[in-house]
């Protein structure tokens, strides 16, 4: 009697490895977004093979090797297998390439109007015609029977004179009494010194030019004063970011003893109070000083 070998297991997908490691390192979803600084929907969308929902490819990347070697998965074979997932998927069809049938125009539709327009103007132009008509001969029948009226002199009226004076002297005395007299101008120095104080308030901040030196790869994230990102990815071991932006700096670190900081070609030291486990969070502010970020 042959035995029947048992069938080889379905290979996992890149979501069920990730899961698996979570889970054989005892945490939660929480629990590993809070050690890796990320929102736990996207640990969610990673363990369900959901990439899109993490925006563009090189994103998907990043968060896909970050959590790979943080859950004990070779990142890099994860990282391929993802990037040969994208390249195999046909690209949506371009739908603005769809020849559309022209549409023609229908002669019926423009006969109509046209009609309607005719009608209306020999209707307009024989009511002007009447009344034209009966007009002229109104107007010479009672000219020729009705004699001219014989308007009598005007009158001439006096007024008599008034103890009143008109309203517009009455408010012209009223504000000539009760005008405050003009404002003085302020010295010319004070006017000086407030002109330098508003030209400086509407100058915008120089931008600061920020150097991070890394001895070992980690998660860098840099958003300026206005949100938009400007660095968002794993930087190497032994490679240099240099990013410009408009000052304050919210800078996200997520393997701080690995990352020497350099703001406007000036070494500076991490605050222990922004420094969270093994990464940091902190903002560079527009003195090149660096203070612990509150987000």
């Amino acid at each position: 009697m042959n035995e029947q070998s048992a069938p080889a297991p379905a290979p996992r997908s890149i979501g069920e490895r990730l899961r698996a490691g979570r889970e054989r390192a005892g945490l939660s979803v929480p629990a590993a977004a809070e050690k890796l600084h990320l929102d736990p929907k996207v640990i969610e969308a990673l363990e369900a093979d959901r990439f899109a929902e993490l925006g563009a490819s090189v994103y998907v990347r990043g968060h896909l090797r970050r959590y790979a070697d943080f859950v004990g998965e070779p990142g890099i074979e994860l990282v391929n297998a993802y990037s040969a997932r994208t390249e195999a998927r046909p690209p949506p069809p371009d739908l603005t390439q769809v020849p559309q049938a022209e549409r023609r125009s229908d002669p019926k539709r423009l006969v109509t109007p046209l009609v309607g327009l005719g009608c209306a103007a020999i209707l307009a132009f024989a009511i002007w015609w009447v009344l034209a008509g009966s007009a002229g001969n109104a107007g010479s029948g009672s000219a020729a029977e009705t004699p001219a009226a014989v308007e009598p002199p005007p009158v001439a009226v006096t007024p008599a004179p008034s103890a009143t004076p008109p309203p517009a002297a009455v408010q012209l005395a009223s504000k000539n009494e009760t005008a405050p007299p003009p404002a003085k101008p302020g010295s010319a120095a004070t006017d000086a010194a407030a002109a330098e104080a508003a030209r400086r308030e509407e100058a915008p901040a120089r931008p600061t030019q920020l150097r991070l030196e890394l001895t070992s790869e980690s998660w860098i994230e840099v958003y300026d004063a206005r949100g938009e990102r400007l660095f968002y990815d794993i930087a190497s071991a032994g490679s240099v970011q240099s990013i410009e932006g408009r000052p304050p700096l919210r800078v996200v670190l997520g393997n701080a003893a690995a990352v020497v900081v350099q703001v406007n070609g000036q070494s500076r030291q991490i605050p222990a109070n922004a420094v969270d486990g093994e990464g940091a969070r902190f903002v560079v502010n527009r003195s090149g000083s660096i203070s612990r970020s509150r987000q």
